[in-house]
């Protein structure tokens, strides 16, 4: 039986580069700190701990910030930023908002505007829904007219029952 060095050679250091790398990552395991870990909270549910950088966390409350319905005023109300598909790979991206009055439906006076503001916030996903459902209908040529307006107002109206949308407005619109 003839030994070969070669071989040996090779196995040799193919162990040693192994019993290099084991010894790194251990000794960066024990002198790393995860004291840094940051763990968050949303609304009373924390989530489990997650290590995330400063910049990623600013953009992921502002994405989740933008999506939320907001009341701006006394009759105007923020439904959120939207990115719509139009005429195949184009995309709107657009930030929605709208003034509304009373519908007259309601029978106390001096709850008025509170019970427009709430049915707004409660409804919140129902109006991003039909607002989405409405924008899907138009290419980039008719986007942003009148006639689209009028039909998300029409839409939005249909949903709500102690307010009237009077008015929609875009406050970013961008087709790219």
């Amino acid at each position: 039986m003839k030994i070969d060095r070669k071989k040996i050679l090779i196995n040799a250091s193919y162990g040693i580069a192994a019993l290099i790398v084991i010894l790194l990552l251990i000794l960066g395991v024990q002198s790393s700190d995860f004291t840094k870990l940051q763990k968050y909270d949303i609304e009373g549910k924390t989530a489990p701990r997650l290590s995330i950088s400063g910049n990623r966390a600013s953009a992921a409350s502002v994405l989740r910030n933008s999506m939320q319905v907001s009341i701006s005023s006394d009759n105007q109300a923020n439904l959120g930023d939207f990115v719509f598909n139009i005429s195949g790979d184009r995309k709107l991206i657009a930030n929605i908002s709208m003034k509304y009055k009373s519908s007259g439906k309601r029978g106390s006076w001096f709850n008025d505007k509170n019970d427009m503001k709430e049915e707004i916030l409660k409804k919140s996903v129902i109006l991003r829904d039909s607002a989405i459902n409405t924008m899907l209908g138009y290419s980039m040529v008719n986007a942003n007219n009148e006639v689209m307006r009028k039909a998300l107002q029409e839409t939005l109206n249909k949903n709500l029952e102690y307010s009237e949308i009077e008015e929609v407005y875009f406050n970013q619109f961008i087709i790219q």
